[in-house]
């Protein structure tokens, strides 16, 4: 090779490097980003929404993939025992990641140990409402109706052990009644149910129930939050109307497998904070009432061990039935 060809492949080899390095580590192929419930709820609303923000970001397909069941814990429970290389990620929420670890004695999975907190993205407040067929206007009026024939009202959740199902227990016991609970594979198959009239009531998010009252299918009752909902300012909370300190709100957020590597957690703690800042993400998250998040990795950890720690003091008492 004559000395101009060496220096114009050491050139060529020089000007490479710097592209080469530029190319991210992760994601280098597809993400699959699993979801515990149903499509069509707020889970799953928020969870596609940021799944186009990593892609525009990230530069590869996050591709959503719905596992419903199990109050969620199925999809978190494959995510658990997936391989620590970024490929799959879980969108979670509060049933699975929190409220599980007080609920159920086999779960399989530990939500502090076996998966890795990355990003908190949202808080969502609930509303107590009913179908606008409903003869019930008033909280205190649907209480009547339970009290007057035990176990005749019943109520929807996304399945035992979630934010509905609780909320919905925590109102029967304040208020001395009982009430049969239905639960469902998600909110969308509930609310579907619900507007129909085959269950009574149910405590659920603002982003499943908005739509609703805005097209005159279904009423609300109260603010199921300790303050009123910013939407729904002349809405009462369950507080003010005398049942307790009942405090009805969920949250979601991305984690991954155990071990995930500090440069893939890094890596989409920075994407979500860019991508909180996005239009499309902010008119999803508004049309629900929900509030940004801001906790990263240690900070969503130790919010989640706080978490667990309140659903234990609830559940572990034996105060909340379970079947």
């Amino acid at each position: 090779m004559t000395t101009r060809r060496v220096f114009a492949a050491t050139a060529l080899a020089t000007l490479a490097a710097p592209a080469l390095h530029a190319q991210p580590a992760w994601p280098r192929r597809p993400v699959r980003m699993l979801v515990g419930f149903a499509p069509g709820g707020f889970t799953d609303i928020v969870a596609r929404a940021m799944a186009e923000q990593y892609a525009a970001l990230l530069g590869q397909p996050f591709v959503v993939e719905n596992r419903s069941g199990a109050s969620g814990t199925l999809a978190a429970d494959a995510v658990a025992k997936a391989p620590a290389d970024g490929g799959v990620l879980l969108f979670g929420h509060s049933t699975p990641n929190a409220v599980a670890a007080a609920l159920f004695s086999n779960l399989p999975y530990d939500p502090l140990r076996d998966l890795t907190a990355v990003a908190q993205v949202a808080v969502h407040p609930h509303l107590l409402v009913v179908p606008a067929t409903s003869p019930h206007r008033t909280t205190e009026a649907l209480v009547a109706a339970a009290r007057a024939q035990p176990g005749a009202v019943s109520y929807a959740s996304s399945g035992v052990g979630s934010v509905h199902h609780i909320a919905c227990e925590m109102l029967a016991r304040a208020a001395g009644v009982q009430l049969t609970h239905v639960p469902y594979r998600g909110s969308a198959p509930a609310m579907a149910d619900l507007i129909a009239g085959r269950v009574d009531m149910t405590i659920d998010g603002v982003s499943a129930v908005a739509p609703q009252i805005a097209e005159g299918k279904l009423r609300a009752l109260a603010a199921g939050t300790l303050e009123r909902v910013g939407r729904y300012p002349d809405l009462p909370t369950l507080q003010q109307q005398g049942y307790g300190e009942i405090d009805a709100m969920s949250w979601v957020g991305v984690f991954g497998p155990p071990g995930l590597p500090a440069e893939i957690v890094q890596a989409l703690a920075r994407a979500t904070d860019q991508a909180m800042g996005a239009p499309a993400l902010q008119r999803v998250l508004d049309a629900g009432s929900s509030v940004p998040a801001a906790r990263r990795g240690a900070a969503f950890r130790d919010f989640i061990a706080v978490e667990i720690d309140r659903y234990k003091a609830v559940l572990g008492e034996g105060r909340i039935p379970v079947t």
